[in-house]
């Protein structure tokens, strides 16, 4: 399982890449890596590619990971664009988005084109080719 992110201040964006297999434990970690980052900000749009992800997770630990984010003063002030391609991941995203508090701020798609849109980002595009 690989994780790595991009922070882009002058943008407010962040952009997220997880590949191999996810579980709880390492996408928590991971998170939490994150939001420690100095340029990091909860006012910053994301995208997180889990097109190279395969999930490991239980859909229990789908809404724990769910009401972390919520319970934090770190996510849910900023869209978030996930793009998807396996449709366990997908389904699993699915459920994550209907147990946050703001589910509009979640936006599930298959290609960056429909993210960058969603996200009102178009500088998205040249960052993530």
């Amino acid at each position: 399982m690989e994780y790595n992110y991009t922070i882009y201040p002058e943008e407010k964006l962040v952009i997220d890449s997880v590949s191999g297999g996810v579980t709880i434990e390492a996408f928590v970690q991971h998170t939490e890596k994150l939001f420690a980052e100095p340029e990091y900000s909860p006012t910053y749009s994301g995208l997180i590619d889990l097109r190279g992800a395969t999930s490991r997770l239980s859909k229990v630990e789908v809404y724990g990971l769910a009401n972390y984010l919520n319970q934090s003063e770190q996510f849910g002030k900023a869209p978030w664009a996930v793009l998807v391609k396996d449709p366990v991941v997908l389904a699993l995203a699915q459920v994550f988005q209907k147990r946050m508090v703001d589910d509009t701020l979640i936006g599930i798609f298959s290609t960056v084109e429909l993210a960058a849109e969603y996200l009102e980002k178009p500088e998205l595009l040249k960052r993530y080719e």
